[in-house]
């Protein structure tokens, strides 16, 4: 009975020492006791004291049976004690190949060969090494894949228990890990490499700051870390677009949007910022984190494209579009600050320096220009170039608004009249400028440019270098002038137009010696309209082009019935020198009408001359070659005209008729005398228009004068009166020719 009681008494000691080892066993394997455990546990406590004795055996069998790892135990001789299932599944062995008694060896030659032939000899290896024992684990690959993890433990009187656990899953899990942790590393690393990386706490402390972030910045990173991020504030963003910021971080959201730093030197530079709010457990942010692109270079090229849209390239002042629109904005801001003027500037003379000096020149005599403008100007005043030589100013005009802005129109007018210093010549111009007033004579920039262009017309009108103010009788002559233009059109297309010719008189013999062919305009409605009332309007418009075409082509088409001896004097106008075409024009004339080349004059103003002088000098020559005799018409009036006689081949020169009305007082008999010693000097004729008494033709005539023109002799009077009073009542009407004059002409032009 006491034998009894101590093998019973070393079985349940046994079993509980196997039961607490596959107990932690388990625990460390992160695995819970199953529920044949606990039952045994149980029935071992309990039947330790119970009057039937249990199976130890079984209860053993079972204990080592639950245990989810394989488990198998070694006598001293290393012959197997019990082993569970989940050994032999492991391994692909059956219940007699893992019997009790069974040796190490016997388990490997009979079915251990899911090891590979290396990895068996490792495996025998940790077996027989005494030094393998204890509670690290032996780790082994099979063929098929799998890793096992086995561990051995000695039991005291000799023996071990070896357990094996299948951790291939715990290993996949542990390379899918650390594959993602490299990949998430190597993402890291090409993020820090590409943007700007910083870290805040929410109360916008720097925790953490890239390479990229220092060296945009220009901090050293320990420079950066614990102050706050305004370190880094440039003040080019108003206080809203943070509070902005700050709202949507603190709600949980990503914020995105483009922000101007300042660099420690003192640099703006742009980032394309994404701030994504780190949270913490409650759902709050407890982080920041900031990822940023450098787009300074984008924002750079952005502002050159911007100030290019809104500045002129020449001079760096607004443009039109531009000046309008800031014009627009600042009266909307201070609609109560009273009013504003616009002073619109053009440029007296510009073309001519262009022309002389080339465009090089002109454009630097824009660029001074604008610098003087822009140093009269307040720092509260809009200056733009407009275009070519024009320029404009908007500005604030305070209470006496008209008094001040007249004063800003005498400092640039006294501002341009100081010589410039252009490619080494010294270089004068004037302005003219129009002016005109917000809100008084107009409500928007666009309406108050057009008063100041009415304005500036005016001055120009006037004789230029000089300012106006607009007034509404500006706008009413430029509507009269549109009325004009329309009727123009319209008589061009209808055939209203008449030409009336008025006689020239030798001199000495007081025969009609030439007529100059005069244009008048019949109205349907208003009937005969003098040409002082539409040739400036035609002039103004380039009507003048179709109607100078008009008047040659018909004058001399009458002037071919004349007698052969008297000839046709026509008016060509300076824009019609300036086409060009002016040789061809008189060319297809001749030929179509048949009149002889030497019995056609042309009248040239000086106001013709003054531009392009080398291709007006060739057209002169041309028109000489072909037997056209020259007049220079107004001799006296302009600036030039002694050098205009003598640079030009002229034939004739035309005094002024007001010279001939005044030619009692002695500077204008003085002028006279001048200009009839020049004619002969040069060895050409003169002529006197505008005479009305006998006592001016008298003196006239005493004075050398060649030929006469005036109301004295014949008002303008058209072919048929003009052919009645010089008896050439057998002339065709209409300027019809006889075939022989025809011939004669032609005949005349093939000589040439």
């Amino acid at each position: 009975m006491k034998t009894f009681d101590r093998v019973r008494e070393c079985s349940v000691a046994i079993a509980l020492g196997l039961l607490v080892l596959a107990a932690v066993l388990g625990l460390q394997a992160g695995i819970s006791l199953s529920a044949a455990v606990l039952a045994l546990a149980a029935a071992i406590v309990t039947g330790a004291g119970a009057a039937r004795r249990p199976d130890w055996r079984e209860l053993l069998n079972r204990a080592i049976g639950s245990t989810p790892v394989g488990l198998c135990l070694f006598d001293s001789n290393l012959r197997v004690i019990t082993s569970n299932e989940q050994f032999a599944a492991m391994y692909g062995l059956t219940g007699a190949q893992v019997r009790p008694g069974s040796t190490f060896r016997d388990i490997l030659g009979n079915g251990l060969t899911s090891f590979g032939a290396l990895q068996r000899l490792d495996y025998i290896d940790d077996f027989v090494r005494t030094d393998r024992v204890g509670p690290d684990p032996a780790v082994h690959e099979l063929c098929d894949g799998r890793i096992i993890s086995v561990s051995r433990h000695a039991m005291a009187g000799g023996g071990l228990v070896e357990i094996h656990r299948d951790i291939t899953n715990e290993r996949l899990a542990e390379e899918r890990a650390n594959l993602a942790m490299q990949a998430l590393l190597e993402k890291q690393y090409a993020i820090d490499q590409a943007v700007i990386v910083a870290i805040t706490d929410v109360k916008g402390i720097i925790t953490y700051a890239n390479d990229n972030f220092c060296k945009i910045s220009e901090y050293a990173r320990e420079e950066l870390i614990g102050q706050n991020h305004r370190l880094l504030k440039s003040g080019a963003h108003g206080k809203e677009l943070f509070q902005d910021m700050y709202r949507c971080l603190a709600n949980g959201h990503v914020w995105r949007g483009e922000i101007c730093n300042r660099s420690k030197s003192g640099r703006l530079y742009w980032v394309d910022t994404v701030i994504t709010p780190q949270l913490g457990a409650e759902g709050k942010p407890i982080s920041y984190m900031a990822i940023r692109v450098d787009i300074t270079a984008r924002k750079e090229a952005e502002a050159k494209l911007s100030f290019a849209a809104r500045h002129d390239a020449l001079t760096g002042l607004l443009n039109r579009s531009a000046l309008v629109a800031e014009a627009k904005a600042a009266w909307q801001a201070d609609a109560q600050a009273g009013c504003f003027s616009v002073h619109l500037l053009d440029l007296d003379g510009f073309k001519g320096i262009n022309d002389t000096l080339g465009h090089n020149a002109g454009d630097d005599l824009l660029k001074q220009v604008a610098s003087r403008l822009r140093s009269l100007a307040g720092d509260a005043d809009l200056v733009a170039r407009l275009g070519g030589d024009e320029f404009a100013i908007i500005s604030p005009a305070g209470v006496a608004a008209s008094a001040s802005t007249m004063g800003i129109g005498h400092l640039i007018v006294e501002a341009m009249t100081e010589p410039f210093e252009v490619d080494h010549h010294k270089v004068n111009i004037s302005a003219s400028i129009g002016i005109a007033l917000y809100p008084n004579q107009g409500s928007t920039p666009e309406d108050l440019l057009k008063k100041a262009d009415l304005a500036l017309y005016d001055v120009k009108a006037a004789g230029r270098n000089g300012y106006r103010l607009y007034q509404p009788r500006m706008l009413e002559a430029v509507e009269a002038e549109k009325a004009v233009e329309a009727k123009l059109r319209t008589a061009l297309a209808r055939g209203e137009f008449e030409l009336h010719y008025q006689p020239i008189l030798d001199v000495a013999t007081r025969s009609t010696r030439a007529a100059e062919a005069l244009v008048r305009w019949r109205h349907p409605a208003d009937g005969l309209i003098p040409p002082a009332d539409f040739i400036p309007v035609a002039e103004h418009t380039g009507l003048i082009l179709p109607l100078s075409e008009w008047i040659i082509e018909h004058a001399c088409r009458d002037a071919a019935s004349w007698p052969a001896g008297m000839q046709l004097a026509v008016n060509v106008s300076a824009i019609q020198f300036k086409r060009g075409n002016l040789f061809d024009l008189v060319m297809r004339a001749l030929l179509q009408s048949g009149l002889s080349p030497h019995r056609l004059q042309l009248e040239v103003t000086e106001t013709a001359l003054l531009e392009h002088q080398a291709e007006q000098l060739h057209m002169f020559r041309k028109l000489k070659n072909l037997g056209v005799a020259l007049v220079l018409d107004d001799f006296g009036t302009g600036y030039s005209s002694v050098n205009y006689v003598t640079d030009f081949p002229f034939d004739k020169i035309k005094i002024d008729r007001s010279f001939v009305q005044g030619v009692h007082r002695r500077e204008c008999s003085a002028v006279i005398a001048s200009a009839v010693a020049l004619a002969k000097g040069l060895g050409i004729t003169i002529t006197a228009e505008g005479i009305e008494t006998e006592e001016q033709f008298g003196l006239l005539r005493s004075m050398g004068v060649d030929f006469a023109q005036g109301y004295l002799f014949s008002r303008p009077v058209p072919l048929e009166e003009l052919a009645a009073s010089q008896g050439w009542a057998d002339a065709p009407a209409g300027g019809m020719l006889d075939e022989g004059r025809r011939r004669g002409g032609r005949a005349a032009l093939g000589a040439i």
